[in-house]
This record gives C-alpha cells, structure tokens and sequence, in this order.
C-alpha cells in the first residue's frame, strides 16, 4: 500500500509538472505572438506554432482564446505585482513607498515596451471583464494589497493620519490609473508632471501635507 501510495503521488507531481510547463510555455508564446502580430494576430494555431505544443495541449487548459487572453492578463498582473513588491520591501518610509508605488504604476503607460503591451491587455482586459468578472476581482484585490499596506504603515506611522485604508486604496488606485490611462491615450503631460500632480493629490486626502506643514 505504501509503494503503490508513493508511485501514486509521483505519477500527479509528474502530471503537475507537465502541466505547468505547458501553460508556462503558452502564456510566453502567447507574449511573443502578441508583440509581433498584435492581437488580431493572437490566434490559437500561432501561439501553439510559437509553443511547438498540440491542440490537445491547448484545450487540457484552457477552453477558448479568451480563457487564454485572461490568463495572460492575470500573469502580466502577476509580474506587476511581483516587481513592484520588490521595490517597495526595501523602503521602509511609508511617503517614498508611496512615491515608488506611484512610480511603478504610471511606467505601465509612460515605459514604451510596458505601455504597448498595457494597452492591448487593458483593451483586451475591458472585454473580457464583464464575462470573469471573479477573476478580475481576484486580480484587482491583488493589485490593491501593497498599496493597502503602505497606507495602513503610513496611517500607524502618522505619516498618513487621515487614511483609511481599505477605503482609500482603490481610490487611490482608480486617481493614479487615470494619469495612466490618460497617457496610453496620448496625453502630452510629462512622467514628472504625472507623478507630482498625482503625488500631490493623494497626499491631500491622506492628510500628509498637514503633516508636512507641521514639521
């Protein structure tokens, strides 16, 4: 019982594995294809071409194309996340954490190669929204987590004294993605001018420039 047990269990770690190279392999074959032929050019049969892997390995994970694009956009989310975490755990003041987070969030649309690759998702993302709506719930409560504890650090700290946190992130959130989005659609205004406008902002309902006055 317990060597069938064990061969049991190497035969689904195996099995997980495989499985895990096969959508690791499609989502970045699918990142190459977009990049090169946009995506009208996002098609099943140039993404598995790109793969080398079968139709048979396509529909083991996914049921359509679109259950693809949004696992492109949770894995580009995913990425986000993951690089902006590293910038923000090393700095332990929460005002520059905020300025990094605000940083990392406007390079989605004023960084060229970032830019190209948010406006399809976040086009592709404005679809797909409506028919996951649970996915991309998940996905946005993700994206909210670090800036949620900046802004509980910040209010601990005093640096922040008027924040709620829960409250404030996605408005916060939704204030800086504006610049964002107002740049994918060809705003003129400068990275530097985004940043200290939106800098400015928030820090005004987060009560810290009444903090500032005060030092």
């Amino acid at each position: 019982m317990e060597v069938a047990a064990r061969l049991s269990e190497r035969s689904v770690a195996g099995a997980r594995s495989r499985a895990e190279h096969e959508v690791r392999a499609l989502l970045d074959s699918a990142l190459v294809v977009l990049g090169r032929a946009g995506i009208d050019g996002l098609t099943v049969s140039e993404v598995l071409t790109e793969a080398a892997l079968s139709t048979r390995a396509f529909y083991r994970h996914f049921r359509s194309k679109d259950e693809l694009v949004l696992a492109l956009y949770a894995s580009e989310s995913e990425r986000a996340n993951a690089r902006r975490g590293a910038r923000l755990a090393s700095i332990d003041d929460p005002r520059a954490a905020l300025d990094a987070w605000i940083a990392s969030v406007l390079a989605l649309a004023y960084e060229p190669r970032q830019a190209r690759r948010t406006r399809v998702l976040q086009a592709e993302g404005a679809r797909l929204r409506h028919e996951f709506p649970v996915e991309f719930g998940r996905i946005f409560a993700d994206e909210l987590g670090p800036l949620r504890d900046i802004l509980q650090r910040g209010l601990d700290a005093g640096a922040f004294p008027d924040a709620e946190p829960a409250i404030d992130a996605p408005v916060v959130h939704a204030l800086v993605w504006s610049f964002a989005q107002a740049r994918l659609d060809g705003s003129p205004v400068t990275l530097a001018d985004a940043q200290r406008r939106a800098r400015r902002y928030v820090e005004r309902a987060l009560g810290a420039d009444h903090v500032a006055d005060r030092a």
